[in-house]
């Protein structure tokens, strides 16, 4: 995953990453945040010239989707063979704890709950970038921000069964991004109810958040928009979906067996409060300069 940058100058004061992350933040009504966002995409395609479209007719449903629940199921985006692909790449990698220990999978399951691929081998993964920039998902992140995309994240994570403290990931919670942004996942492994499977709030990305970001308690949740709006979504292998998480989400503990995804970000900006190092990736040829700055040079 990417790092986490500096947000305050040498003498204590916000930087102007600082404020522009949290300029965003601060302005927590949808109404404005949504007005906001389509003044910003809108300077932006005076810049970028937009590819040629996908066709509408294929993204229309699920932008529909998105934009009235918050999140969409997708077809299945990497083939049985590309995904064990992935796997087999992977398989002598080690993982990233968040104190930035470096441990083998087998290791790391006796130890946390939640462990990286680091960056640097989800970008040289078989696949990966090549599935995060197909013409069909660019044109859904057209439609849904309304300019050309940004990929501001990308990571693989696995999240094993245990007793070991939750990070706040693993509790519900908004992502504070951007002004307007959305995340795509597949499952690298099968996912059932008792691995740990995306949990999402239907219709909370509509609703106002909230400046300071904070855990949020199921019973709360429960209450506010009923026990049938929080949507636990399994699949197997493959299985591919798509979530604005500015609306309220959950990646649990697994109960019994662990589980690895792949997420995409997209969005109109970068993600400030995000340390950027451009790489230069051999698998990079032919993608699209501006939509993956962030991370490729």
């Amino acid at each position: 995953m990417l790092e986490y940058a500096s947000l305050r100058s040498r003498i204590g004061l916000p930087s102007l990453r600082g404020c522009l992350y949290y300029s965003q933040r601060l302005v927590t009504h949808p109404a404005i945040r949504r007005a906001a966002a389509g003044v910003i995409a809108a300077g932006i395609n005076v810049a970028q010239r937009r590819p040629e479209p996908f066709p509408a007719s294929v993204c229309e449903e699920f932008v529909k989707r998105l934009r009235q629940d918050g999140y969409a199921r997708l077809p299945d985006m990497l083939k049985p063979g590309q995904v064990d692909d992935i796997l087999a790449y992977l398989g002598d990698k080690p993982l990233l704890l968040r104190d930035g220990l470096c441990l083998g999978a087998g290791q790391a399951q006796t130890q946390v709950t939640i462990a990286d691929v680091p960056l640097e081998d989800v970008l040289e993964c078989p696949h990966v970038l090549a599935t995060a920039n197909a013409p069909f998902l660019i044109q859904l992140a057209i439609d849904y921000l309304g300019c050309m995309p940004t990929i501001s994240t990308i990571g693989m994570r696995w999240s094993f069964p245990g007793d070991g403290a939750q990070v706040q990931t693993q509790n519900f919670h908004r992502d504070p991004d951007d002004w307007r942004f959305f995340k795509f996942f597949i499952y690298l492994s099968d996912v059932d109810c008792d691995s740990g499977p995306h949990l999402y709030v239907k219709g909370s990305h509509l609703d106002a958040g909230t400046f300071r970001a904070r855990p949020i308690e199921e019973a709360e949740l429960e209450q506010r928009y009923g026990r049938e709006a929080i949507i636990a979504i399994t699949g197997g292998r493959g299985t591919s979906f798509i979530a604005d998480t500015f609306g309220i989400h959950a990646g649990p503990v697994p109960l019994a067996r662990p589980r690895l995804i792949l997420e995409v970000g997209y969005s109109i900006l970068p993600v400030f409060a995000l340390d950027y190092r451009p790489r230069r990736i051999a698998r990079a040829e032919g993608l699209d300069p501006y939509v993956n700055r962030l991370l490729l040079n």
